[in-house]
């Protein structure tokens, strides 16, 4: 596997990861649906592009 794919799939990972965990921070704090939706997409697609990052490895 190439050292930029492996570091740029794992960056992605940690991002999706972060994004996910603030979403669930502001889930009990006043925070609109609409927000929080859009939020967990993308930490959703971040995390799971730098999953798919790796498998091309």
């Amino acid at each position: 596997m190439e050292p930029w794919k492996y570091f740029m799939g794992r960056s992605l990972q940690l991002a999706g990861l972060v994004t996910i965990t603030f979403v669930v921070f502001l889930f009990f704090t006043q925070m609109k649906m609409g927000d929080l939706l859009y939020l967990s997409l993308a930490g959703a697609a971040s995390f799971y592009g730098g999953t798919w990052l790796l498998g091309q490895g």
